[in-house]
């Protein structure tokens, strides 16, 4: 009961409390809903990066796309498409992998909006409620011509519960939206980030495919006896010793 009533009279008087009901409801489900897909969609960047390290390096590129397919979350996904389009040049992976993390993000802020809505409503529709309410204390005090503080109080205060209500459903529904907001940026960025990983490490994998072998560099023995002393020999010696065997 409040101020006497109970709470299902409440909601009968009012038509607002009724919207207030469904904004609450509402605001839970998709509370409730997206909570379920954030946990859902967990990701672990740094084990599936070493992993996807290691199988490509020994199995090959198939066995890596294997592991990526049956990741079930956006970092596998992202993975996936890379993966499978290694073929292409460098940029061009990275406008497809940009382009799955722009939906992977818009996938994370599916009914965002709707709750960021329902915050705000919910708010002025208690504060509406709130000015009804009091208009209709105040006619009724007007109708029937008994007025005094005692009367006015008590008609305030239940036109004030419409405020309470849309607040206890506003500043709830307001601080899951900024959570989910930036659980979704966060996501978008981490997969940004994973992904550029990713690409520099095919990256530098085919060019150590495609570098030539460089060749072992073997220092000629030092000279001995004549070759030493010839080698050791001035320039102008040298040009002595081609001018008598000439001549």
């Amino acid at each position: 009961m409040i101020l006497g009533q109970p709470l299902i009279q409440i909601f009968k008087n009012s038509i607002v409390m009724l919207l207030l009901l469904g904004c609450s409801i509402a605001c839970l489900a998709l509370i409730i809903e997206r909570l379920w897909f954030f946990t859902k969609n967990r990701f672990n960047v740094p084990k599936a990066f070493q992993k996807i390290r290691s199988v490509y390096r020994n199995p090959g590129t198939n066995q890596a796309l294997e592991y990526a397919r049956a990741e079930k979350n956006p970092l596998g996904r992202v993975f996936t498409l890379i993966l499978e389009n290694i073929h292409l040049s460098l940029d061009e992976i990275q406008d497809i992998s940009y382009s799955q993390i722009l939906d992977e993000k818009m996938r994370a802020e599916r009914f965002l909006s709707g709750l960021g809505t329902l915050a705000n409503v919910a708010t002025l529709l208690g504060l509406l409620g709130t000015v009804t309410g009091l208009i209709r204390a105040f006619h009724n005090i007007a109708l029937t011509g008994s007025g005094g503080p005692v009367v006015v109080s008590a008609g305030i205060a239940e036109a004030l519960i419409t405020t309470a209500f849309g607040l206890l459903i506003g500043i709830p529904a307001l601080l899951f939206y900024n959570y989910f907001t930036k659980k979704a940026n966060d996501m978008a960025l981490t997969l940004e980030s994973a992904a550029e990983k990713l690409m520099i490490f095919l990256e530098r994998t085919k060019r150590g495919q495609k570098e030539p072998k460089i060749r072992e560099h073997k220092p000629k023995p030092f000279a001995t006896g004549k070759e030493a002393k010839e080698s050791q020999s001035t320039p102008a010696e040298i040009t002595e010793k081609e001018t008598n065997w000439r001549y």
